[in-house]
């Protein structure tokens, strides 16, 4: 699945489109399109792991899933599931989910979670942790979209390496300054991820996600899946400490 990252460089690209007409929007998503037909496109945006489409009295989100993708001015053999035609572009989004929501997306969202937004809290995101998820395992608690929003498993395991904890620790368990060490290295992580995507190179710079060994300590690396996410984690046993 795409991260935050991601859909931001993404986003990036079809900024040439504001203030462009739409000229018909299509696709099998289950949306209604037909008020977005020849109206003005006011901004694009992202929040987390969506795209956002402003008009004036409403907005288009589009999530591109496990295995979704965007073309600009190309078109697979398949059907897209959501797209945006103008005078002489289109926009194609594939294996994707479509929404049409009344109003403003700052109305809509909580940009004080999103990792990639000048609004994130990070003591907001703190004091929530601590209140609501505090019995849950910190590496289930950062792929909460409403609370780390834009985390993927790839930041989420580079994150919890950086702070040094273990993805099975509760989160009682863990010290408050240790859990503000890893809200910051969640952002700073994800902003690495943006400027590495660009080049295609996140994968390659993991510390460990992907790997075998930790560069550390030179130790066999643990690869599970771990909590209820069930998403493949990797543990250095020595570094990552899981607080008791």
């Amino acid at each position: 699945m795409p991260e935050g990252p991601t859909i931001l460089n993404l986003k990036n690209k079809l900024n040439r489109y504001k203030g462009k007409t739409v000229v018909e929007a299509t696709g099998y998503a289950e949306v209604d399109k037909t008020p977005i037909k020849d109206v003005k496109l006011l901004d694009v945006d992202a929040y987390g792991k969506n795209f956002i489409f402003v008009f004036k009295d409403f907005f288009v989100t589009v999530h591109l899933g496990l295995f979704g993708s965007m073309l600009i001015n190309k078109r697979k053999k398949v059907n897209a599931s959501f797209a945006l035609q103008f005078e002489e572009a289109e926009i194609n989004f594939y294996i994707s989910k479509a929404k049409i929501i009344a109003g403003k997306p700052q109305d809509h969202f909580n940009y004080k979670t999103d990792i990639l937004k000048d609004e994130f809290d990070g003591e907001y995101v703190l004091s929530t942790v601590q209140e609501k998820y505090a019995d849950k395992m910190i590496g289930d608690v950062l792929m909460e979209q409403d609370l780390f929003t834009g985390v993927g498993n790839i930041i989420r395991v580079e994150a919890l390496y950086r702070a040094k904890i273990h993805p099975e620790t509760i989160v009682k368990n863990i010290p408050e300054k240790k859990i503000m060490f890893l809200i910051e290295s969640v952002v700073n992580y994800a902003y690495e991820f943006l400027e590495q995507s660009k080049k295609d190179e996140v994968k390659e710079k993991t510390l460990i996600y992907g790997k075998k060994i930790c560069p550390k300590d030179k130790r066999e690396l643990i690869i599970e899946e771990m909590g209820k996410v069930k998403r493949k984690t990797y543990v250095c046993p020595k570094c990552q400490k899981k607080y008791e």
